[in-house]
């Protein structure tokens, strides 16, 4: 089971800076079905991902200056993070094989 992490304008950056590996952060809001979609398959399948540290989850609602510095225009919203920076963002309740996708694709390199 993938461990999430709440995160906030306090809380990201260190998250986000820490150093090496991938990170993913899932931007979400409460009332919004695909996202519980999302974040249940993240707590059943995600222990294949290449991440390095949890599931980073941020609510839309509570951090609307996070949401707007990466570009959130729906929800979810997926962010991989590699050393610090934004490599990839895809929206949407993905599939077990497409986040594994993702990971695979922004981590080679």
């Amino acid at each position: 089971m993938v461990q999430r992490l709440k995160l906030d304008g306090d809380t990201f950056d260190a998250w986000r800076e820490r150093p090496g590996g991938a990170r993913l952060a899932v931007f979400v809001a409460t009332w919004c079905q695909p996202c519980e979609s999302l974040l249940a398959t993240l707590a059943t399948s995600g222990d294949g991902l290449a991440l390095d540290q949890p599931v980073g989850v941020i609510d839309v609602d509570r951090e609307p200056a996070l949401s707007e510095r990466y570009g959130v225009r729906g929800t979810p919203t997926l962010t991989l993070f590699v050393n610090g920076e934004a490599r990839t963002s895809r929206v949407g309740a993905l599939s077990p094989s497409q986040l594994s996708q993702l990971c695979d694709e922004a981590t080679r390199n």
